[in-house]
């Protein structure tokens, strides 16, 4: 699909250009303008308030699938901290760091360190304010000599924050640096005084592999947050707070140049996945330039539903519980062949859980493995007509999608007759 430029997006639609790129918010330096809560940043806001005022600690393990907005969460609350000149360490884990993850904790930790033992250090014996490397060497002979070191930083500095994104990114390292981080953390949460939050962002599979690893470190976690789906009514509000940051003219209304019924129609096939929707609407609004349309209404969503239906289709005749790995290996790898380990780390999931969701999309036909042991979707399958069963679920499926859209179109119109009542008070 062919890129729309800027001023096809302002002539057309009024905006700057796609507010729906990850690309286009990049620059944003108020993660809050782009945010739209949803019922579970209160808990999460009243948690970080204590911890902020110095009254409590605060031990979160937040949980949700790709695309959900954890990140997001982590960004919000550290830019939270930095507003109030509170000291907050946001650490991304990547998959490729492995033990530096620790390394880059304990030396970043004893950066924002004020103690009085780092004080002496340069006054006395003149050394220097960062962590030598016969000291970080000595901090790494023991998980529990680690995570005290970067509890006495953040006290020191308290009220603090450390943040950690993409933890399940450790279960891909290997195994004695994955123990150490896990009992470091234990070790934080264990001894960290008032004043202090600590919250690991993960997926949910990652978590439950975590809670099975570590109970010790687990059975400390005061709230396990897990980010629920967008509510037909969060994500008109996201898609709002989206086309506002790029309005090159004022809209005719709040959506515009969207309609809530297309809205609505992408985040039910989104499955109220942020990170879906966006990509379904960005799809869209290219759609609606190229077509040289100035609204995107459903005649447009139909265009992107029918260019993204083969594989739609496909990824629906697997089981549900199957059906982001399928998903993955079509969209992520283009079919394959792809191995174990790269579908593991895309769906943030344990290793021998992506093993056995492979392989039995293998004994079902969906997938089929090559002589290296990687996946791959047959590719003629793709274009197979269903057989017997799979045609009465297909027909199913279609049925069920008529009435989704008439239930959509139902609730758009309770929306307007709720909207038009109230602006009547």
């Amino acid at each position: 699909m062919s890129t729309a430029s800027p001023s096809n997006y302002a002539q057309l639609l009024g905006l700057y250009r796609n507010p729906f790129l990850r690309s286009s918010i990049i620059e944003l330096e108020d993660p809050t303008a782009i945010f739209s809560k949803q019922w579970i940043d209160d808990i999460l806001d009243s948690l970080a308030a204590e911890a902020m005022s110095g009254v409590a600690s605060a031990f979160v393990a937040l949980t949700g699938p790709p695309g959900s907005g954890r990140s997001l969460r982590l960004h919000l609350l550290n830019y939270s901290y930095n507003t109030a000149d509170l000291e907050s360490i946001y650490q991304e884990i990547s998959v490729v760091e492995g033990p530096d993850i620790i390394d880059d904790l304990l030396v970043t930790s004893y950066g924002v360190s004020r103690s009085i033992t780092k004080s002496l250090k340069k006054v006395l014996l003149g050394m220097p304010e960062s962590l030598t490397d016969e000291e970080l060497q000595q901090l790494k002979t023991s998980p529990a000599e680690a995570g005290r070191m970067i509890i006495r930083s953040l006290d020191s500095v308290a009220p603090s924050a450390l943040l950690l994104d993409d933890v399940h990114n450790m279960m891909y390292t290997d195994e004695r640096w994955s123990f150490f981080f896990f009992e470091m953390i234990r070790e934080i949460v264990s001894v960290m005084p008032e004043g202090i939050l600590v919250v690991l962002a993960m997926s949910d599979e990652a978590y439950e592999e975590l809670d099975k690893k570590f109970p010790a470190l687990t059975s400390r976690v005061h709230e396990r947050i897990a980010i629920p789906p967008l509510s037909d009514e969060e994500a008109i509000s996201l898609v709002s707070k989206r086309l506002n940051r790029f309005r090159a003219r004022e809209p005719e209304s709040p959506l515009a140049p969207l309609t809530e019924e297309v809205v609505i129609s992408a985040n039910r096939l989104a499955e109220g996945n942020p990170a879906k929707l966006l990509d379904i609407l960005s799809k869209a609004l290219e759609v609606a330039v190229i077509l040289g349309r100035n609204k995107v209404d459903m005649y447009v969503l139909d265009k992107v539903f029918d260019a993204e239906r083969e594989i739609i289709d496909y990824v629906k005749r697997a089981p549900p519980k199957m059906r982001k790995e399928l998903e993955i290996v079509l969209r992520n790898f283009n079919g394959g062949p792809v191995n174990l380990e790269k579908v593991a780390v895309e769906a943030e999931i344990p290793m021998s859980l992506a093993y056995s969701r492979l392989e039995a999309l293998v004994v079902t036909g969906l997938l089929e493995r090559d002589r290296s042991g990687r996946y791959y979707v047959p590719r003629e399958a793709l274009r197979e007509k269903p057989k017997p069963k799979e045609e009465q679920e297909e027909k199913r499926e279609v049925k069920k999608r008529e009435g989704t859209r008439k239930r959509i179109s139902r609730t758009v119109l309770k929306l307007k007759r709720l909207r038009k009542g109230l602006w009547g008070l």
